[in-house]
């Protein structure tokens, strides 16, 4: 049972950062808001956001963020912190 369940989380880790991943990649594509690519963005973004937007607030009260900091570093610390909360979680499941 446990072993189903740190795979469960595992492959729910993943699944969050491949959906992670077409964010940021679609954040750079020139898209209609109002359109299909909109709409998907939207998807997207109500997934992840939870997972970067409390990285972004840390990020901006830092002395290295700001309002006015020109690269959003906040998907990519989710990524790590996503990776790294998924392996910890999965491997105590599996050795419990």
């Amino acid at each position: 049972m446990n072993i189903i369940l740190a795979e469960a989380v595992w492959n729910f880790g993943n699944f969050l950062v491949v959906i992670l991943m077409i964010r940021v990649i679609m954040s750079w594509i020139p898209f209609n808001p109002d359109g299909v690519l909109g709409k998907i963005f939207g998807i997207l973004s109500a997934f992840t956001e939870p997972f970067v937007s409390p990285i972004r607030r840390l990020i901006q009260r830092s002395p290295l963020g700001g309002p006015g900091m020109m690269i959003d570093f906040s998907p990519m610390l989710a990524f790590l912190a996503i990776r790294l909360i998924t392996t910890l979680l999965a491997n105590f499941l599996r050795n419990m």
